[in-house]
């Protein structure tokens, strides 16, 4: 504490801000593996070496010759020619109803801008969030920056377990609920389409809106994800959608975009502008350039048949080297993300960083994700990522990840 006549602005930070520059869970085990030169099966973000580089570049050598998107952008909503490209690309893709048009398309720094919006039109401090458990991390803290109370609904293989989310909603006046249907993070499960018509059911009869975060859509290895909630709920116009070019296209470009009703659209855009959010024209140009240069279908086709590689890799030494000391684990079909479940440790975190330290591989440990009086349950709980690892990589840090399993349990006894 400083003493009079010492300023610092350190004792004038909110206390959201405090517990938002805590390094995270996540951020400190990200760290420890770069400083440890270790083998990450910790990021949860798009592998480098499958960016569109040359297709970026050609996109991007036209956008400097209109000189009018150096200037401020006129279109509060976004470049429009790309949110018509978006529209028709979900009504193709299956992911809309026929509502959803340009007219209903908001364009975002990424995603995580358009979670922020939402949250700042509908939570007031007090305002009950409902989440799946586990969840991503960001999006809660988002949430609770706002001053919401993030109430976890259990889940298990399938999603959101319907019963659980009855039950809260039964005795609870609850502002919306949070989902990632589609290969989720931290999980990798995916909701079958019966689950999420039974969820949409409840949700109408307690009258709840719906925030569906669908990053991972496009990248499915076995089967066509299940409609989404978007679109199961037709003109019951109760869902907001958000989405992004980052696991498509590069993260990078921060470009993403929020499906909203007519109801709701013009005041979140009005939120936006008021606070002085806006979206550089030149990367909208140049992402619309590469977008309409190439076969849409043939990226996603590219991206899936890598990434199936990769998850399979991984499977493959989970099976081999994990499977045999105990470790238990799903099978994703889709996204970038492995749930683990070690039942002979009672602290992964600590693992964590013993592994991290000691065998030179990376985890995340399952506590990062879970609601504030939920973190117990992520105490023998860890995320694997398979994204940037290839298969050899993935035999190798799965050979590492056992070793460090039975040395700690030794050292523990």
């Amino acid at each position: 504490m400083a003493t009079a006549g010492e300023f610092t602005f350190r004792d004038q930070l909110s206390v959201m801000a405090k517990e938002r520059l805590e390094p995270s869970e996540i951020g400190e085990m990200i760290k420890l593996t770069i400083e440890n030169d270790a083998i990450s099966f910790t990021a949860g973000e798009p592998s480098p070496d499958i960016y569109p580089l040359d297709g970026l570049k050609e996109s991007f050598i036209d956008v400097f010759n209109e000189t009018s998107l150096l200037a401020y952008y006129k279109d509060d909503f976004g470049l429009i020619e790309l949110r018509e490209w978006i529209a028709d690309r979900m009504a193709v893709d299956g992911i809309a109803p026929e509502w959803v048009s340009k007219d209903n398309i908001l364009l975002t720094n990424g995603a995580g801008e358009a979670i922020q919006l939402v949250s700042e039109a509908l939570i007031d401090p007090g305002s009950i969030v409902l989440v799946e458990s586990p969840t991503y991390t960001e999006s809660l803290l988002t949430f609770r920056k706002q001053g919401a109370q993030c109430i976890s609904v259990p889940s298990d293989d399938n999603g959101i377990v319907p019963e659980a989310l009855e039950n809260v909603l039964s005795k609870r006046r609850v502002r919306f609920l949070y989902t990632i249907p589609n290969f989720q993070n931290p999980s990798g499960r995916t909701s079958p389409q019966e689950r999420r018509k039974e969820i949409l059911r409840i949700v109408e009869k307690y009258n709840v809106p719906i925030l569906e975060d669908d990053p991972y859509h496009y990248l499915s290895y076995d089967k066509v994800p299940p409609d989404s909630y978007l679109k199961l709920a037709g003109d019951d116009k109760r869902v907001i959608h958000t989405n992004s070019f980052s696991k498509t296209v590069a993260p990078g470009m921060r470009c993403g975009w929020a499906v909203i009703p007519d109801t709701l659209i013009n005041q979140m855009n009005a939120l936006r502008v008021s606070a002085g959010l806006t979206r550089a024209a030149i990367v909208q140009k140049g992402l619309l350039n590469y977008l309409t240069s190439i076969d849409f279908n043939e990226r996603v086709n590219f991206l899936c048949d890598t990434y199936r590689i990769r998850r399979n890799g991984m499977m493959k030494a989970v099976a081999e080297h994990l499977e045999p000391i105990g470790i238990k684990t799903n099978y994703p079909s889709g996204g970038f993300f492995v749930w683990a479940e070690a039942p002979f440790v009672d602290d992964v975190k600590s693992f964590a960083r013993f592994a991290v330290t000691e065998k030179k591989i990376g985890i995340i440990p399952g506590s990062a994700f879970f609601t504030q009086d939920e973190a117990d349950k992520g105490k023998n709980s860890f995320r694997i990522s398979f994204a940037k690892v290839s298969p050899d990589v993935a035999k190798e840090g799965a050979l590492r990840l056992a070793d460090a399993f039975k040395s700690y349990s030794s050292n523990s006894r």
